[in-house]
């Protein structure tokens, strides 16, 4: 082939085909989001499908199922709603750190890049586990109290926890990369230190979204608790992805605000 045909080949188009059929290197925390997902949605699925007559317990699982096919709720009891909120953790955070991880892997040794990526990982959710953790014990202070009262309260404190000067600090530093040293011990601790500071500004970023995301699957589970998960990650990940967050954290503030406002009114019409 001479070089003017090689030029030929070389087209945009197939730079960008080869360039979307090249590997990617989050693909497997991509595919374990999506497992999470699949997990999450699977039992209400099922309870569909079968209708509430066919609807069981499922004991010893992190997608317990309740009557009616419904995922058990954050906050009833014990290490089952801690693995539910890892499972929420893995399918609602994992998707917006993609970028992040693809940092960690393409700034890393080819030999090393799997180890890197997850140790970030590890330390990453590790901060959400946590807040999870701490949020499984205070449950017990708002499940006594009637739903859509709790309910709007935390979605209005998220819509304005959006637009405080706080939050745009945070997301800003959610998106600053870090220099990884490549090899030995200080690859291992600049990964894990990297994911403690990422998981740190995100959850200054997004800790009042899931704050709402455990009222909501505290007060009811199936296919609600499963909409509020869809329009939560895309919050996250749509500040995470936009090149400038403000207008797309200012319109998730309003959305947040009419829910609320939708929520009180519920309380009070009932």
């Amino acid at each position: 082939m001479t070089r003017e045909s090689a030029q030929r080949v070389r087209t945009p188009r197939t730079i960008g085909v080869r360039k979307l059929l090249r590997p990617r290197v989050s693909l497997g925390f991509e595919l374990v989001a999506f497992a999470a997902w699949a997990v999450l949605v699977s039992p209400v699925v099922a309870g569909r499908m079968h209708g509430a007559d066919g609807a069981t317990h499922t004991h010893g699982s992190a997608g317990a199922v309740e009557p009616g096919g419904s995922p058990a709720g954050f906050g009833a009891s014990g290490s089952m709603d801690l693995a539910m909120w890892t499972l929420m953790s893995l399918a609602m955070m994992l998707p917006a750190a993609v970028p992040v991880l693809e940092h960690v892997g393409t700034n890393s040794l080819r030999r090393r890049r799997q180890r890197a990526m997850a140790t970030f990982a590890a330390v990453f959710l590790a901060v959400w586990i946590g807040y999870g953790a701490l949020l499984l014990g205070l449950a017990p202070l708002w499940s006594s109290l009637p739903d859509e009262p709790v309910l709007a309260s935390a979605l209005a404190l998220a819509a304005v926890w959006q637009l405080t000067v706080h939050k745009r600090r945070a997301l800003r530093d959610c998106h600053r990369s870090s220099p990884l040293p490549l090899s030995g011990r200080p690859a291992v601790a600049g990964a894990a230190r990297f994911g403690l500071r990422h998981g740190g500004a995100c959850f200054r970023s997004c800790w009042a979204l899931m704050l709402v995301m455990a009222v909501a699957s505290g007060t009811g589970g199936g296919t609600g608790m499963l909409g509020w998960m869809v329009l939560l990650t895309g919050i996250v990940t749509t500040e995470k992805f936009a090149r400038k967050p403000r207008r797309p954290t200012q319109v998730a503030a309003a959305i947040l605000a009419a829910a609320a406002v939708v929520a009180a009114l519920a309380f009070a019409i009932t």
